[in-house]
């Protein structure tokens, strides 16, 4: 009966004999036969030179246009920029590559015996942008053509606390930010099509056609937020003039064209998220507001955040507002480098619904 319990013997391990060479960790047989899986490959005995490659290349046209193709696919990918806070003595930590988008990290210890220490990193970007680019060149560069050429654009900060990412956002009250003067962009490029009344909005992923009193209530919510905004109507105008000298957008002119803009913000806490722009019910008080999470769902594809507040303005000015409205309710607190550094994530959402008069195309939808 013993014989018939006990399983098959485990190999006992020894310090002095080593294991034969023929049987792997997990106990599994090697082949003693070794092949040679390229013997049947027989080594080019032309020029390695890359000449003939070239020529190949160049006289097939079709692999001449897929190259090009796959070079634009790459420039329309995600691109990652660099900007580095000015600073009144250089580091002698990091260098620039020439070519100014590689980030070239010294060795952290020359003496040491970790060779990770004694190794420099290089990270590479885009671009890479030094504390003598001002806020103009950032945008121009990094935004501007995208507002445009993108169809959904989305604009990332990321760093540690104090580095500079509520600045290259929001600027401060000389300077304007990326995001003042993408509100300025937007509402001039589709100055002379914006539509006066909320008659399409994106809901729950999907366009939708809104009644007669519908968007009597939005336009209603649209007020109620606007009244509890604070005002910053001489802040707008001092930035509006800064971001016209700098810059000059063109006006689109399409005359069988309507543009309705819409606006939502959000904070992400905690891995929860929650509106920034919601009006309680009966609470006309912003301390007092009751903070209640949103779900993410999924319709058609489309992913959405459902039960968030969208709201409909009528210039950059309103949209302005929002923001600083949703930022007096967002999550702050104290750290050892920023007395008041928000502890969240924000996103503002900005959405343009075009829509063609009846008998034309479908409506689009463009972030």
């Amino acid at each position: 009966m013993s014989d018939l319990n006990e399983g098959p013997m485990r190999e006992k391990r020894s310090f002095i004999m080593a294991r034969d060479p023929s049987v792997d960790r997990r106990f599994r047989p090697r082949p003693h036969k070794q092949l040679r899986l390229f013997d049947d490959i027989h080594e080019s005995t032309e020029s390695t030179d890359g000449s003939d490659t070239e020529s190949e290349y160049a006289s097939n046209a079709g692999d001449d246009a897929t190259s090009v193709d796959d070079s634009r696919e790459v420039d329309t990918g995600p691109q990652v920029f660099l900007r580095l806070r000015p600073v009144s003595v250089a580091s002698t930590g990091y260098s620039l590559s020439d070519d100014g988008k590689c980030l070239i990290t010294s060795a952290k210890n020359e003496n040491s015996s970790n060779n990770v220490n004694r190794m420099e990193k290089h990270f590479g970007f885009t671009s890479i942008f030094d504390g003598s680019v001002g806020q103009r060149d950032i945008y121009d560069i990094c935004v501007g053509p995208r507002i445009l050429e993108e169809e959904c654009v989305t604009i990332m900060t990321y760093g540690t606390s104090g580095s500079g990412k509520t600045y290259t956002l929001l600027g401060d009250q000389v300077r304007a930010g990326v995001i003042p003067r993408g509100l300025e962009h937007i509402f001039t490029t589709y100055l002379g099509n914006l539509y006066s009344t909320p008659k399409l909005k994106l809901i729950n992923g999907c366009i939708v056609f809104l009644q007669d009193d519908a968007t009597l209530r939005e336009m209603q919510i649209s007020m109620k937020l606007l009244n509890l905004c604070p005002d910053i109507n001489a802040q707008h105008e001092r930035l509006r003039q800064e971001i016209k000298s700098d810059h000059t957008f063109e006006t689109k002119t399409e005359p069988d064209l309507s543009v309705m803009i819409w606006v939502s913000f959000v904070e992400i806490y905690n891995e929860l998220v929650y509106d920034l722009l919601s009006i309680p019910p009966r609470q006309d008080n912003l301390g007092a507001v009751q903070r209640k999470p949103l779900k993410i769902a999924c319709n058609k594809g489309q992913v959405f955040i459902k039960g968030l507040t969208t709201v409909f303005v009528k210039s950059s000015e309103e949209a302005l507002r929002l923001l600083r409205l949703g930022q007096q309710r967002s999550t702050y607190a104290s750290t050892s480098v920023n007395s008041n550094s928000s502890r969240s994530h924000l996103c503002l959402h900005r959405g343009c619904v075009e829509v063609q008069p009846l008998g034309h195309d479908h409506p689009m939808f463009v972030q």
